[in-house]
């Protein structure tokens, strides 16, 4: 876990801010929905996407620019002023920040990572987006947070997401214990329903918004695969095997 550190100015929110760094079709929504449902922390849904893809900055032109305010420095400065005033829950991809995400470190955050078996996350997202790109799928940006953590001396807070989903009560406990906060049994089940955080993604909630709690994982053999999808499973699973060597165990 990264500790909180103060900012440049001598100055941290009054409040922690926990981010959970993901790589997409991972539960991570679900895990969002949980921290939603605890009712402690404000709670936003992928800031940075609206700098990846809306903002003056974006790196991806999948979208029209639509957010001109939507920039990395007035994003993470949003974070922290929300943090003035109550916890801050924060999930997102980690590929969204981009270049970025280094410097995001030296916030006063604590950070988690969400990784899952890119036999089953990749095809997910492809079905979606066929023209996924290799930063899209996740890995990359999720090994470099990773690397970026060990580096500072920290260890790494990891959750593998089948290992979430079949056990989520003590998954949860164990990411709460590194997040030095208290557990709540009770999040974990929710009424279905789309939700006012999700508005910006919410053609790719439909599973989540009808969910009542963590799905069990996928069961069998993943889903075939050709070229460039066959290709970014191939080049993601020595990574994802990697990080899941390094993921929380219960």
């Amino acid at each position: 876990m990264v500790d909180a550190m103060v900012t440049d100015d001598g100055t941290a929110p009054a409040h922690p801010v926990r981010v959970l760094w993901a790589v997409p079709r991972s539960a991570s929504t679900a895990f969002e929905r949980m921290m939603i449902e605890r009712g402690d922390h404000e709670v936003l849904d992928e800031p940075y996407s609206g700098a990846y893809y809306h903002g003056p900055e974006r790196i991806s032109d999948r979208f029209p620019l639509s957010e001109p305010e939507a920039t990395i420095g007035t994003i993470t400065d949003g974070v922290n002023t929300l943090a003035d005033d109550r916890p801050v829950f924060v999930k997102d991809m980690a590929y969204h920040p981009a270049d970025d995400l280094g410097a995001l470190l030296d916030e006063p955050w604590q950070w988690s990572f969400l990784i899952r078996d890119p036999r089953w996350s990749i095809p997910s997202m492809a079905r979606i987006w066929p023209d996924l790109t290799v930063a899209e799928a996740g890995f990359t940006a999720v090994e470099q947070g990773v690397d970026l953590v060990i580096a500072s001396g920290a260890e790494p807070v990891i959750i593998d997401s089948d290992e979430l989903c079949r056990e989520p009560e003590l998954q949860v406990a164990t990411w709460c214990e590194s997040m030095d906060l208290a557990p709540d049994p009770d999040a974990l089940t929710w009424e279905a329903g789309m939700r006012e955080e999700w508005e910006r993604w919410q053609d790719w909630y439909g599973a989540t918004s009808e969910s009542t709690g963590f799905a069990p994982p996928r069961e069998g053999e993943p889903p075939a695969v050709e070229g460039r999808v066959a290709e970014l499973v191939e080049a993601s699973m020595p990574i994802y095997e990697r990080l899941r060597d390094l993921a929380l165990t219960t």
